[in-house]
């Protein structure tokens, strides 16, 4: 008998602004890139939009799918069987807003961070890799 292996799917936003990067700072201390999950009935790509705009207030053309990782998270409630990250290569378009400094889970920590600068940085390895493809893929 089949069971389904069910698992939260966030979506990820690769936004280079002047050249760099824009990553955030989770509370387990790692850079990530930003985004969220799903809001029910939105598509991916829209789920990416959105949180771009509401997390760096920045609009942006979302590209193709970068990379698709499923990361295990131990100590987190909802993700320690795993959660899908989609990471989405996408165009700065303009700055409507001001980057977010408290977001849904509290305190936001948001930087720009040269693409020389990633491979120091406290970052799963499949950030590293995806920041890499959207960059050396450029649209």
């Amino acid at each position: 008998m089949y069971t389904s292996y069910l698992v939260p799917i966030s979506c990820k936003g690769i936004v280079f602004e002047d050249g760099k990067v824009w990553l955030r700072k989770n509370e387990r201390n790692e850079w990530e890139l930003p985004g969220g999950k799903l809001d029910p009935g939105e598509q991916p790509a829209e789920t990416v939009a959105r949180e771009m705009l509401e997390e760096l207030g920045v609009k942006v053309h979302v590209g193709r799918v970068v990379d698709n990782y499923l990361y295990t998270i131990h100590v987190s409630a909802d993700e320690n069987r795993g959660v899908l990250v989609a990471s989405y290569a996408c165009e700065f378009v303009e700055r409507v807003g001001e980057v977010e400094h408290i977001g849904e889970a509290g305190r936001a920590e948001f930087r720009q961070f040269a693409s020389e600068e990633i491979e120091e940085l406290n970052m799963p390895e499949f950030y590293k890799q995806a920041i890499k493809q959207a960059n050396y893929d450029k649209f």
